[in-house]
């Protein structure tokens, strides 16, 4: 009775993922591997953006200068996810490698768009800094650093991946 009922459970089992198989591979519309990544970094930044407001006790007043440095961390996030989206489209349009120099223009271009949204960033903090106590802006330095570290661990892991796939192409893994 128990291998009867064992066959019919691995039947049914193996029935099932077949099935769910055959509908993912049929999903033209299923997202990406990278798609599904950018969702998972934005369900990090609201992680990351509430940690930050709560570890940093607001108060009311405070609160009022929060929307502006909260609007400028989504706005930066939502620029760097686009600029990501675009090298992943324009490394598979099948032109050919950048040229050294047409890489290091790239990554001037990178740096200044960075720059320009840390810009963008320290404006909309500006306030809100100001407008806190002694000892939480001894806790925003940290907060906040560890937000941006985590911004560039992402970057880091992004750039180790893909050196690798470059390894790869060449032949030498």
């Amino acid at each position: 009775m128990k291998k009867v009922l064992l066959g019919a459970v691995s039947a049914i089992a193996l029935a099932g993922s077949a099935y769910i198989l055959a509908n993912a591979a049929a999903a033209d519309d299923a997202p990406s591997r990278f798609e599904m990544r950018m969702q998972q970094r934005a369900a990090l930044l609201d992680d990351h953006i509430a940690g930050l407001k709560a570890g940093l006790h607001l108060t009311a007043d405070q609160e009022k200068n929060w929307a502006a440095f909260e609007s400028a961390i989504r706005a930066t996030a939502k620029d760097r996810m686009e600029r990501a989206r675009a090298m992943r489209e324009a490394r598979n349009d099948g032109s050919p490698r950048p040229s050294p120099i047409d890489r290091m223009r790239k990554m001037s271009d990178r740096l200044a768009e960075n720059s320009a949204d840390l810009k963008t960033l320290a404006d909309a903090a500006s306030p809100l800094y100001a407008s806190l106590d002694e000892t939480q802006k001894q806790d925003f330095g940290p907060l906040l650093r560890d937000f941006v570290r985590e911004g560039r661990r992402d970057v880091a892991s992004w750039r180790e991946h893909h050196r690798g796939m470059d390894e790869k192409e060449r032949g030498g893994e």
